[in-house]
């Protein structure tokens, strides 16, 4: 129902009050290491393609792990990872979904940022029947990546793509830039044409 130490990436706060999606799928996905950031890609299309489904609503992927409705944040995701070499012993894809969560109840300077499904459509909604959506669309994908359908997968993830095509700001622990998003590639590198017209992966 509810989290009180949610995480997201780079160890950020998740604020997960009563009233939202706060799962963890655990996985022990037949797929080479280079490719697990195909878990992510099939989850960020299952969520956003559930709400799309389920409520009409155009939801777009936020490279790498955040789904956004118009220009707030309505989910994320998380995959954590145990491997060693070419082997993975395990990987769990969390999710965090604002589902019936009345705007409100977030901090001010969260609320211009971030959306709900029950402030989109106007009224609480089924969560079960929501969470059963995202995870057969989930299923579907991971069938895919593990028969080796990559393009598959990454043409729909580009499909609905709220990056591709942005100017986006890159931070990095070394540097930061900016530029356009131009693709992403076999692995989940987002492809940015920066302003001087060299390409960064």
């Amino acid at each position: 129902e509810e989290q009180t130490g949610g995480v997201g990436r780079l160890g950020r706060a998740w604020v997960s009050p009563s009233g939202g999606i706060w799962i963890t799928i655990v996985l022990k996905p037949r797929i080479p290491v280079d490719h697990v950031f195909m878990i992510t890609m099939a989850g960020s299309i299952a969520v956003a393609r559930a709400i799309r489904k389920e409520f009409g609503l155009g939801a777009l992927i936020k490279w790498p792990n955040d789904i956004f409705i118009g220009n707030k944040k309505v989910a994320g995701l998380l995959l954590e990872l145990s491997a060693e070499s070419d082997d993975i012993h395990y990987a769990l894809l969390s999710t965090g979904i604002d589902v019936n969560i009345p705007l409100g109840q977030f901090a001010p300077e969260l609320q211009k940022d971030i959306t709900s499904i029950c402030a989109e459509v106007g009224h609480e909604v089924d969560r079960a029947s929501f969470l059963a959506r995202i995870l057969k669309e989930f299923e579907t994908r991971l069938q895919l990546i593990e028969s080796g359908e990559y393009e598959t997968i990454t043409q729909e993830w580009k499909s609905i793509s709220y990056t591709l095509g942005r100017r986006v700001k890159i931070r990095t622990m070394k540097n930061s830039f900016e530029g356009e998003a131009i693709d992403i590639d076999q692995f989940g590198a987002l492809i940015v044409r920066k302003d001087n017209g060299r390409i960064e992966r």
